[in-house]
């Protein structure tokens, strides 16, 4: 009876020491990503002195860019592009040819390997701080993440704006339609990854959230890949008519799209860049045929 009733107390306490080591296990892989993320280095490696402040964006000029991640070969090799406000700007190439990499280089969240990239034709890329260049520009990326929470909430991220402030907003972009088909307008809770929004919806979402920005260098990654015809059509148009205001850069696999709305298109192929062809104008061409 006492070893009984001695293995009957001591079973518990040796399965709960077996359970332990799950939630010892979750804290020690976490604690590796903590310690990971702890110990990158800072973005701002220039004194604030040395940094440039940028009030506008003009032009970016890309030269000899090439890129590779640690132990892996070049995907990008003497990139060149150049792009000014007023002017739409493509780039294709297949897939896995380093078109989203190039994005998150112009973002600056990589450093390219080689290379010269410079702003408004006399101020160093590498000198401007992240935080001023990120506050000129806005992206539509390819893969959206969005938060569980109202269409508001995703546009604003946290910023403060009252009511009619979003009002002219979607009216000045011509959003509203958009905004009135939702079952509670811009209240609508769109749950975790937008699970209640359809891939275009998603993707109109993720251009009201980058406008929102007021950028001056907008770039599209596949902004319209999941969009209906009506809908790409509406935002084409809407590109067209900002097209003063900014520079944008736009990406696509669709060589239609890029041909309809673009000034220049470069095609992005074993890693470098080429101009494949020099599109005239929409308004041009609606010229030409008037007369």
């Amino acid at each position: 009876m006492a070893i009984i009733g001695l293995s009957s107390s001591l079973l518990p306490s040796v399965a709960n020491l077996a359970l332990i080591t799950i939630p010892i296990n979750e804290a020690r892989i976490a604690f590796e990503r903590m310690f990971e993320f702890m110990g990158l280095a800072s973005e701002n490696t220039l004194s604030p002195q040395k940094m440039t402040k940028l009030a506008q964006f003009e032009s970016l000029t890309i030269q000899h860019l090439s890129f590779r991640f640690a132990g892996r070969t070049a995907i990008l090799k003497d990139i060149n592009l150049h792009l000014c406000r007023g002017e739409i700007v493509g780039l294709m190439g297949e897939s896995g040819s380093g078109k989203s990499t190039l994005i998150q280089i112009i973002e600056k969240f990589y450093a390219p390997e080689q290379g010269q990239i410079t702003v408004n034709e006399n101020s160093d890329w590498a000198e401007i701080s992240p935080d001023n260049w990120r506050k000129l520009i806005a992206t539509v990326p390819q893969d959206i993440h969005l938060f569980n929470g109202t269409v508001l909430d995703n546009i604003l991220l946290g910023e403060a704006a009252n009511e009619h402030k979003i009002v002219e907003f979607c009216q000045y972009y011509g959003f509203v339609a958009f905004v009135e088909s939702l079952p509670q307008g811009l209240a609508t809770i769109i749950g975790e990854e937008g699970t209640n929004l359809s891939g275009g919806q998603k993707q109109l979402l993720a251009l009201m959230r980058a406008l929102f920005k007021c950028p001056q260098l907008l770039i599209l990654d596949e902004a319209t890949s999941a969009m209906d015809k009506h809908t790409e059509q509406f935002v084409l148009n809407l590109l067209t008519s900002l097209r003063a205001s900014m520079a944008i850069l736009s990406i696509s696999h669709r060589t239609d799209v890029l041909q309809n709305h673009c000034d220049r298109i470069y095609e992005l192929t074993d890693g470098s860049t080429q101009q494949t062809r020099h599109i005239v104008p929409i308004q041009e061409i609606i010229d030409n045929q008037l007369v």
